[in-house]
């Protein structure tokens, strides 16, 4: 870790969890902000050392978990810590949570310059760019057969079924907050989506909740090739690694915005507020759009990854997932069961699951 001096601890409310704590960089701290979320502690620590260079005396304690466990513990109230932020990729569940009354109203003076599809009100605000991409592995798929569209990765799949035979991966959705959000998405667009589905569920397709896991599996030749991975972790762990490249399809392309909200129970809400500011400040989206490669929502940056400099590397419609009221119809129970429930009929067959193991 950094001067920032970041020390995990262990915090004994509720179910034990490790959480990090970075203490205030001018000593002694005036306050404590604590964030729960689902990005991967090493690239947030980018966002809160950011802060505590222009908040000096704030204490951050951030405690990493899963999309589904997250929005499951902010609705029984059983999470360890008490939130003055919650972040989440699955900005569905972050909508629902809004929805039923458990996010703070904040006019914040960043609202103005976010596109209209990355904020619900003034009560989920989102502040990434990020977009659905295909991964490969360049030692086992030549350039040319490399498939830059939904279809010709359905049909590479259909026609090499036994080359590609648990070579491939994609999120678990019944697991996975965002990666069902990106499926439901996915089939509402594609006339191919099912048939997609199909062609995994032919090749024995590996499943993971988690995007760096399938990304470890690529770049270790684990894996020849991975659908719908989250590109900000793709594109950063591509810029350090050759054995990673990444596809951002010609044909559509999802994105989904990394989301905020201050929970109602918040003990600090202001705190909370003076955070999520600094996420849509040019500071924030500087990380944003650097080494994180979580992508800036609003601004351009040299040489950075932008909304633009992403859209550039594909040729396809871009399609963002809205947040908006139209996210609450893929997570009306019924119709998630029915659409799991058929998903898994599919990639699954013979209700044998290939779940993708850390290695």
């Amino acid at each position: 870790m950094s001067g920032l001096c970041a020390l995990a601890v262990l915090v004994a409310c509720g179910p034990a969890t490790a959480a990090t704590t970075y203490a205030a960089p001018d000593g002694e701290a005036s306050a404590v902000l604590t964030i729960v979320g689902t990005t991967d502690e090493p690239l947030f620590r980018h966002f809160i050392e950011g802060f505590q260079k222009l908040h000096g005396d704030i204490t951050v304690v951030y405690d990493e978990t899963d999309t589904r466990p997250l929005f499951e513990g902010v609705v029984a109230g059983t999470l360890p810590l008490d939130p003055d932020i919650i972040v989440s990729s699955a900005a569905d569940l972050q909508l629902k949570l809004a929805n039923d009354g458990f996010a703070l109203a904040y006019d914040s003076p960043y609202l103005p310059a976010l596109p209209e599809w990355a904020h619900w009100r003034n009560e989920v605000f989102g502040f990434t760019f990020e977009p659905a991409v295909i991964v490969y592995n360049p030692e086992l798929i030549a350039p040319d057969e490399v498939p830059r569209t939904h279809l010709k990765l359905a049909e590479l799949l259909e026609n090499q079924t036994e080359r590609f035979a648990g070579r491939i991966a994609t999120y678990d959705i019944g697991d996975s907050g965002v990666g069902y959000m990106l499926a439901a998405n996915d089939q509402f667009i594609s006339s191919n989506f099912w048939r997609l589905a199909s062609a995994f569920g032919r090749a024995k397709v590996r499943l993971s909740g988690s995007s760096p896991r399938i990304i470890d599996a690529i770049e270790t030749g684990q894996l020849a090739l991975a659908y719908n991975v989250l590109g900000s972790y793709a594109l950063a762990r591509g810029a350090a690694n050759d054995t990673v490249q990444v596809v951002v399809p010609d044909d559509y392309v999802l994105v989904l915005s990394r989301s905020i909200i201050i929970p109602r129970s918040a003990k600090h809400p202001d705190l909370g507020k003076l955070f999520l500011d600094f996420t849509l400040s040019p500071d924030g989206q500087a990380i944003a759009a650097g080494a994180t490669a979580l992508g800036s929502i609003i601004g351009d940056f040299d040489g950075g990854f932008t909304s633009r400099s992403i859209a550039a590397r594909g040729g396809g419609a871009l399609q963002p997932i809205a947040i908006g009221p139209s996210l609450l119809v893929s997570l009306d129970q019924q119709r998630r069961d029915r659409f799991l429930a058929t998903w898994f009929e599919i990639v699954s067959p013979g209700g044998v699951m290939n779940r993708l193991e850390p290695q």
